[in-house]
């Protein structure tokens, strides 16, 4: 072997190791650099596949075990605030423990005709807990449910939105904390803190936050409830408030309901 070649071997060699360092490094860096984002696991499934009602359900799961907390918005396909920050919230989600369940689209028909529901038959949260043997609404209320069910849900948080304000006219539920049953005292904890952390920031009187109990047969929370045991609320904003504002109080409130379960700091 003439000296050239056991040149050109040699540095062959050398570059082999160097590119095997850089590896080792990278990988190393990697392994002590490790956030947040590296650490929660997704998963998603579609809901009502290959029907006019066809949603996502996304689940997010900490490494660390905890609560699990399930959101919809868009239950109502015209209260887009809701959606909008659920959907903000899965682009900056950070978990400390627990799992997240989100369904940002909830009546993907209803969003898409931009309708409460597609007709008053077809109002999803009067169809809990449905019926998975049936077609349309019913059988999407069913999907839904059985998420509910089979997941050992801790709280549901159901974001809607009014037409006006509760406190200028009780018909309606603008700027409110709804609860299914007066005399729950983790609800009326929850509604308390919750009621308190976004009221520390309004400004203007109106746009204050009530808790009201006004339980609905039908609805998400007032089913999970009474069927399954799981305790919720509804958050209701009113749309008489500026979109970016009302957008805010919803991403508030799925914030503070994460932070009361230590989910998020």
């Amino acid at each position: 072997m003439n000296s050239s070649s056991r040149i050109f071997l040699r540095n062959k060699y050398y570059l082999f190791i160097l590119v095997i360092l850089s590896i080792l490094w990278q990988t190393l860096f990697c392994l002590g650099s490790t956030n947040d984002s590296e650490s929660l696991f997704r998963t998603e499934i579609i809901v009502c596949r290959d029907t006019d009602y066809q949603t996502n359900a996304y689940f997010y799961s900490s490494e660390q075990e905890g609560p699990t907390v399930m959101i919809m918005a868009g239950v109502h396909g015209d209260e887009l605030a809701g959606i909008e920050a659920a959907k903000q919230f899965m682009e900056n989600i950070k978990l400390e423990r627990g799992t997240v369940i989100i369904i940002p689209e909830a009546n993907k028909e209803a969003i898409d005709h931009r309708v409460r529901a597609i007709s008053p038959e077809e109002d999803l949260n009067r169809n809990y807990p449905g019926d998975l043997t049936s077609e349309g609404i019913k059988r999407l209320a069913g999907e839904i449910f059985e998420i509910l069910k089979n997941n050992e849900i801790d709280f549901l948080l159901d974001l809607h939105e009014s037409v006006d304000y509760y406190n200028k006219n009780s018909s309606f539920y603008g700027q409110t904390i709804v609860l299914d049953d007066n005399e729950n005292h983790f609800l009326n904890r929850i509604a308390g803190y919750l009621v308190n952390k976004l009221n520390s920031s309004v400004v203007s009187p109106e746009d204050m936050f009530d808790v009201i109990v006004k339980p609905i047969a039908g609805s998400s929370t007032y089913e999970a409830l009474n069927h399954l045991e799981i305790c919720g609320i509804t958050f209701e904003t009113c749309n008489k408030m500026d979109y970016k504002k009302r957008v805010d109080f919803h991403y508030q409130c799925i914030e503070n309901v994460l932070a009361y379960f230590d989910v998020i700091n």
